[in-house]
Parts: structure tokens; C-alpha cells; sequence
């Protein structure tokens, strides 16, 4: 007879992290589960550091090549659906558990019949109190996914469970019987998007999907391949076809609209900067959601990354102090700071706001009611976009969340001309991305 739980861990290239996940899962309150580890084809001592620790304590499945996040995961989820688990676990290589963990997602789902899918409140493993993840909604205003309470410190006022879109694939219980009714998860899109368009399916099916914040994970994440173009292609081909196929039909002029803008955007962005490569990508990863092109992408489509100066860096060089006027993107303002200490740690940093700012989300930053730039080497004000302001804006230094900024006379000049440019982009373009079905 089966134990209650199968738990699949996908495993790429993380030999340490993975040890250390096994070693948090046998350390469970609860012990009515198997482990299967599905290895990526690592290149480094994955395989033999999990038979070396964990013989005979989990099941060990070794792809011969790399089949993503989507593709590893269900490998072990079709050998799991072979025995008769009332519910399967997909766990990511770089989580640790709390002790209760397993236990919590399993009382859930017992006292939540009608949910099919709960996932754990997931925090920063590098800034334990901050949370990375605690589920998500399906943005149909900007087309986007977006993780609830994503950098916001762990608190009180957070709900104790919630019902929401999706849950990211790092740390989830869902029932058997719902996945054979749903599915496994979307391996074409290889990797992102997909434990996204999961959710998205079981609630389509009428099965709930929850988050337990009792359920406690941390997860490490990572840099999300900063030295190439890897998440590039696959966030924007992904999100492409996930948005042309499911909404309907009235609705996709306006996002074709929308999310061609936004494209071109981030082009002029980078292009700005000199990353040409992302650019290229941005390209590939349109034609071949065009094309229906799906799976893992071929050779030459993910590039490496060109290295350019940091232009943030370039404009305070001369700065040992600097004022920064809130705009209300915390997100954004966190963004900001890291970006100017990674290259200046001693920097002063103001940030002007009124009183309902979170004074503890920045704890080594001046916070001041008043914006007085005269007072300090530079300042900046945060925006929206810096090809979003408006016509009639003054001249003056300016900063996005992503950290593109205009601090020259050669700047402003190339951002006025983005909305021109930017219209025979979509006017190019859009027929060719509603051709997708």
C-alpha cells in the first residue's frame, strides 16, 4: 500500500541545495510520504551526492537531458499517478521546510474539500522574515502574474489562508484524483508560467486553489539566469500564448494593444542601455509565439547577456548622497536601494514620503516628509516608467522600478520620441499576434 503523499523534487544543478531540501522533508512532523527526486540531467554531483546521502530513502529519476521545471516535475508526477497517493507534492530543488510544513498543506486540503490545490506561504531563505511568495492572481488589466505580499515582512495582518489564481510550483500539495481530472502541469511552456497556468486550469475546473500560511518554506530562487536571455524567451513567449489562448476573443485587440507596448517599451529600454541581445530574444520569443512554437528553445535563441555600464552608477559617481521622491512602488523603491548599494554601500539614501510609508521597509535609509534635492549630492524621482511621463513634466533626473533612468539632455531626447516609435511597433506587429489561437 502507498503512503498517503508522493513528493517530487525537481532537481537542477544544485547539489547542495538539494541535500539540504531532502534533509528538511525527512525532518517532517508528518512521515506518510515518499520522495521522488527527478533529476535535469545536472551537470555537476547532483546524482551521486542524493545516492551518497539518500540511498534507499528516495526514489531517484535521471532525465538524460533537461526537460525544464514543467517537464522535470512531471516526470515524477507520471510515475507517482502510478500508485495511489491521495495527494502529490511538486517541490522546488532550493526550499527548505519548517517541520509542519507537510502536515499543514495535508490538514488543509482534508478540512478544504473543495480545494484542489494549496500551497505553503513561501519566504526569502536569505531574509527569512520577508516573504518571496504567498499565491497569486492573474493580472487582466496589465496581463501579468502577480505574487501576493511579494518583499512585504511577514505580519499579523496577513490572512491565515486565502483563495487565489495560482501558487508557485515550489511548494504545493493538490489531490490526485484532481490532477488525473486536470492534468499534470503545462510542459510546453518548459519553464515560468507554467505552475501559473496550472492553477489557472484546476480553477477552471472547479477545484479551488489556496495558500496555508501555516505552512512555512523558504526558498532560495536565484538570479533567474542574469547572464543570459534565458528568462527573456520564455517569460514573454509563455505569456504570450497563455493570454491569446484563454481570453476571449472581444478581449484581444486590447491586449495585443497593451502587451505590444510594453514590449516595445522594454526594447527601447534596453536598447537605451546597449543590450542588444535582449532585444534579439524579445524578437525570437514573438515570432515563435506566433509560430506556435513551444517546448524548449532551440540553439541561438537564448543569448548571452552584453555587458554594459550600469547607468544608475554612471549617474551618481560623482554622488555620496542622494534624495529619492517615493512614487508608492515599494517593490520598486527596494529595487532602487539594492541597485545603488551593490555599487556604492556607504551611499546616504533619502527617501521623501509622506506618513503613511512603511519606515520599516528600509530600515538603514533616511525617511523625510519633505523633498529637499538641494540638500544632497543628487536626487531622483521615481516613476512609472521613464517613457511614461507625462508631456508637460519638468526636466530633471528621473527613475523607474527597473532602474532605467534619464539624467541627460541625450536622454530626454531619445524618450521623446518614444510614443511615435512605439505606435508603428503595434501598427507592425499587431496583426501577426492575432493570428494566435
Amino acid at each position: 500500500m502507498s503512503a498517503c503523499i508522493g513528493i517530487v523534487i525537481c532537481n537542477y544543478n544544485k547539489e547542495d541545495y538539494i541535500v539540504n531540501c531532502i534533509k528538511s522533508i525527512l525532518a517532517s512532523t508528518m512521515k506518510d510520504f515518499d520522495i521522488y527526486v527527478v533529476d535535469n540531467a545536472s551537470a555537476d554531483h547532483s546524482v551521486e551526492r542524493i545516492k551518497e546521502v539518500y540511498a534507499g530513502q528516495v526514489t531517484l529519476i535521471v532525465n538524460q537531458e533537461n526537460l525544464g521545471g514543467s517537464g522535470g516535475f512531471n516526470t515524477g508526477l507520471r510515475e507517482a499517478l502510478k500508485h495511489d497517493y491521495q495527494y502529490l507534492m511538486c517541490v522546488d530543488n532550493d526550499v527548505v521546510f519548517d517541520e509542519r510544513a507537510v502536515e499543514e498543506l495535508y490538514q488543509f486540503l482534508e478540512h478544504h474539500p473543495e480545494t484542489g490545490m494549496v500551497g505553503s506561504k513561501v519566504y526569502f531563505m536569505d531574509d527569512p522574515k520577508k516573504i518571496w511568495s504567498y499565491g497569486g492572481e492573474i493580472n487582466y488589466e496589465r496581463y501579468v502574474q502577480v505574487d501576493h505580499y511579494r518583499n512585504c515582512i511577514d505580519t499579523a495582518d496577513i490572512p491565515e489562508m486565502d483563495y487565489v489564481d495560482y501558487v508557485p510550483a515550489c511548494a504545493l500539495m493538490a489531490r490526485t484524483e484532481a490532477i488525473r481530472k486536470v492534468g499534470i502541469m503545462p510542459e510546453d511552456n518548459f519553464i515560468y508560467l507554467d505552475d501559473m497556468e496550472w492553477g489557472y486550469n484546476f480553477n477552471q475546473a472547479g477545484y479551488k486553489v489556496a495558500v496555508c500560511g501555516t505552512s512555512r518554506v523558504w526558498h532560495k530562487g536565484g538570479g533567474r539566469n542574469a547572464g543570459n536571455t534565458f528568462i527573456h524567451y520564455y517569460m514573454w513567449r509563455n505569456r504570450l500564448n497563455f493570454f491569446m489562448k484563454e481570453l476571449p476573443k472581444e478581449e484581444k485587440e486590447q491586449f495585443t494593444e497593451n502587451i505590444l507596448t510594453e514590449m516595445f517599451r522594454m526594447i527601447y529600454s534596453v536598447n537605451l542601455k546597449g543590450e542588444t541581445n535582449i532585444i534579439k530574444t524579445l524578437m525570437y520569443a514573438f515570432d515563435d509565439a506566433v509560430h506556435h512554437v513551444r517546448g524548449k528553445a532551440i540553439e541561438g535563441k537564448i543569448l548571452t547577456r552584453v555587458s554594459v555600464a550600469n547607468r544608475l552608477e554612471l549617474a551618481l559617481k560623482n554622488s555620496n548622497s542622494v534624495i529619492i521622491l517615493f512614487n508608492g512602488n515599494y517593490e520598486g523603491m527596494g529595487n532602487i536601494i539594492r541597485n545603488i548599494r551593490g555599487f556604492h554601500e556607504d551611499m546616504k539614501i533619502a527617501i521623501a514620503i509622506d506618513d503613511t510609508f512603511d519606515r520599516e521597509q528600509y530600515p538603514d535609509c533616511e525617511i523625510t516628509g519633505e523633498y529637499h534635492p538641494e540638500e544632497y549630492d543628487a536626487h531622483l524621482v521615481m516613476c512609472s516608467h521613464i517613457f511614461s511621463l507625462p508631456e508637460d513634466a519638468p526636466e530633471d533626473w528621473y527613475i523607474d522600478p527597473w532602474c532605467n533612468i534619464i539624467y541627460s539632455a541625450e536622454d530626454f531626447v531619445y524618450c521623446k520620441s518614444f510614443e511615435q516609435t512605439k505606435d508603428l511597433f503595434v501598427l507592425c506587429k499587431k496583426e501577426l499576434l492575432l493570428q494566435i489561437e
